[in-house]
């Protein structure tokens, strides 16, 4: 019996087996370079045969332990990732953050393969490239010391290395913003979350919670339905009056609750006829990094600018990766959820 060749399936290589290839080979390259760099830089000193010999045998020490730590890294990139969730830390968490954290663990575990097999090649190219303008540098005549030699070396590596950490950071914080909140904001009150949201200057002007509402700009919203109002939380930023003062501009979170049927103007006439609501809006500055809002109630909406103090803010994005720094985030969203929907309820309460 015989196989035709064309018919029988080839099997593509595993990503991590690529990875580790990529990396074999941008060490390779660097171990070249170093050579090189250490020929240039050692006949340029003390040309003729002791600078021949500590060409040939200093560049060949330095090109084998380079390709020794490149071998080294290949092998362990060529491991294939176990796939398993980090379930420890997100049993650890609060149990009502779970879901969203395992979708970010599930999000972000391609991120951080990624960022290694990135940094692994990435690193020894950048160091590559400033070993050879180093080397180009000392043949135009500049002195080629060995302290020079391994700044260009590390400065070109930790570049690379760079490159990647913010790439992937970037990533991260893009995967964090989506469905992990989405999951959140489900399970903390049936909200949704939109990465986009509009707000209309001249009505939060009209409403003088806001000093001022130039340049501003939001980073999503949460709003729902909920008790019989129209509900919306989102972060907001205004810029601070041309010639003014610098502390005029705003940082923090816009809420907006509409109440079709309640007729209340103010927010005298608010403390009077939903007292209950005045105290539920005086608790919010009792979260972490928030401030007593500016509050106002008109036409059946109620406003509140929550200013914030706290680094980073309830929104934004952990600076690291990974369940354990995320955590922290979500739970500061699901307070801000808990502490506002509470006064949805109260404004629409009969009585």
């Amino acid at each position: 019996m015989t196989t035709n060749v064309a018919d029988t399936p080839l099997t593509a290589p595993a990503p991590h087996h690529k990875a580790a290839k990529t990396a074999l080979i941008a060490f390779l390259l660097l171990a070249t370079v170093v050579w090189i760099g250490v020929a240039v830089g050692v006949n340029t000193r003390a040309p003729g045969i002791v600078g021949l010999a500590a060409a040939i045998f200093g560049g060949l020490f330095s090109a084998v332990l380079t390709a020794t730590i490149g071998g080294w890294i290949a092998l362990k990139l060529a491991q294939p990732d176990s796939g398993r969730p980090h379930a420890d830390e997100i049993a650890l968490a609060d149990p009502l953050l779970a879901p969203a954290l395992a979708e970010l663990d599930r999000l972000q575990r391609p991120i951080k393969q990624r960022r290694i097999e990135r940094a692994a090649w990435r690193a020894p190219v950048g160091a590559s490239i400033g070993v050879a303008l180093w080397s180009a540098l000392v043949l135009a005549g500049a002195p080629g010391g060995v302290l020079d030699f391994m700044a260009t070396l590390l400065v070109g590596g930790l570049a690379g290395y760079v490159w990647t950490q913010r790439e992937a950071q970037r990533e991260a914080a893009e995967a964090y913003a989506g469905r992990p909140i989405e999951i959140l904001a489900a399970d903390a009150g049936g909200l949704d979350w939109r990465r986009t949201a509009t707000v209309d200057p001249a009505r939060l002007r009209a409403t003088g919670v806001l000093r001022s509402t130039t340049a501003l700009t939001t980073g999503g919203e949460l709003s729902s339905q909920h008790a019989g109002a129209s509900l919306r939380i989102l972060p907001l930023n205004t810029a601070s009056p041309q010639g003014g003062d610098r502390a005029a501009g705003f940082e923090g979170l816009l809420v907006e609750i509409e109440t079709p049927g309640v007729d209340i103007q103010g927010m005298e006439q608010l403390a009077q006829a939903r007292p209950g609501v005045i105290a539920l809006i005086e608790q919010i500055a009792t979260l972490p990094g928030l401030h007593a809002p500016t509050c106002a109630m008109a036409d059946g909406r109620l406003t509140l600018a929550i200013p914030e103090s706290l680094k980073p803010r309830v929104f934004d994005a952990p600076g690291e990766m990974g369940v354990r720094a995320a955590a922290p985030h979500l739970a500061r969203i699901r307070q801000v959820i808990g502490a506002v929907l509470p006064i949805a309820a109260a404004l629409t309460a009969r009585g």
